[in-house]
């Protein structure tokens, strides 16, 4: 992107860092109820509700938004082989490594991982990876249905909504994760298509926070009085994720819009700079913490341990991707050298979101 076109696309960066707060959270959140963490159940099912209503539709639709730019400027076989570099590499990569790992430390994880879920990676993912394994088939998808030209939007957003009500519930190669989520990246693409300028109202600080309060709003009321608590995606309830996750995506969308025209709290965008490095560290780093604080702090507030889990959580990956770029390691997280006069930074239209 040219100097001008980053500045105006810079507000994904600000999204991404409010979404993978989100999923940092809401992961080890879980990890830790599951784990036997006594955290209150009531507040534990409202806020994983709440939190799995939108987050990841968030990340699926600020994906779509460079699909078809991407396609364009490299042409079917280098966009294919991107895709692979940054998507299946770092899958497979630390899949294995996250899915080894729990296998050691099997008696003390939730999941409680064998040997055979390491073979099972490259058709069933293992915990977060989902994501990574779902956006590479919507990026696979995009490539074929662009050959219809002028109807290729269409006939993805048809069928994303097929797939959204009727959504393929089987838990190999991640195809829940890519039916109920598939709809949101087609709405990335349409809205690089007809909004790729922010609008004016982007600017006024009371609709970020008007919005932002709406989201809140509805969620505590359909989860407190329309619903029991639950993750919407692939449930009973597709109305409500629907509604929810729109919701959610407008709020953020508008107030990072707002963050990035003011230049203001600036460490969401570098949080979202290094969203990809994040996702795949996260659950090693928090849950090793946790292990920490249990086996040798004894430390069972489970205050202490979401703050201390998030945060270490957050800063652990970012520490490693910079460990690695300072001793010219650049097969990290993704299956590429970085130029050497590269900047070393992961711009908006990289990363996750690409």
């Amino acid at each position: 992107m040219d100097k001008n076109t980053e500045q105006r696309w810079e507000w994904v960066d600000y999204a991404k860092g409010f979404g993978i707060i989100l999923v940092v959270y809401g992961h080890l959140l879980s990890s830790a109820y599951h784990g036997g963490i006594q955290v209150p159940q009531h507040f534990f099912a409202l806020s994983d509700s709440i939190v799995y209503s939108f987050h990841m539709p968030l990340f699926f639709f600020l994906a779509g938004l460079f699909a078809e730019s991407s396609l364009q400027k490299r042409g079917t076989r280098a966009y294919v082989i991107d895709k692979f570099a940054r998507l299946a590499y770092p899958y497979f990569v630390w899949s294995i490594l996250q899915v080894s790992v729990e296998v050691i430390f099997s008696n003390q994880t939730q999941l409680g991982a064998t040997v055979k879920d390491v073979l099972a990676v490259p058709y069933q993912p293992w915990g977060q990876f989902w994501f990574l394994y779902a956006l590479f088939l919507m990026y696979m998808v995009h490539v074929v249905l662009s050959k219809f030209g002028r109807f290729s939007t269409l006939l993805m957003a048809a069928l994303g909504l097929a797939f959204f009500f009727y959504p393929v519930m089987t838990s190999q190669f991640a195809l829940p994760g890519f039916s109920v989520h598939f709809i949101f990246f087609v709405g990335g693409i349409w809205f690089r298509k007809h909004l790729e300028n922010p609008v004016e109202w982007t600017s006024m600080p009371s609709v970020a926070i008007g919005l932002l309060l709406l989201f809140i709003a509805s969620a505590f009321y359909v989860f407190e009085y329309a619903i029991e608590p639950v993750r919407l995606a692939g449930s009973l309830h597709p109305l409500y994720f629907l509604f929810l996750s729109t919701l959610g995506i407008a709020a953020f969308t508008v107030l990072s819009m707002y963050l990035a025209r003011i230049s203001k709290l600036q460490i969401f965008r570098i949080l979202g700079k290094y969203s990809l490095p994040i996702y795949l560290v996260h659950m090693l780093a928090g849950v090793g913490l946790r292990m920490v604080l249990l086996n040798l702090f004894h430390i069972q507030n489970w205050i202490v341990h979401i703050l201390a889990g998030v945060s270490f959580a957050l800063l652990a990956p970012i520490v490693l991707q910079i460990a690695a770029t300072r001793i010219n390691f650049h097969y990290m997280f993704e299956l590429r050298k970085r130029p050497a006069n590269s900047p070393n930074r992961i711009s908006g239209e990289k990363a996750i979101a690409e």
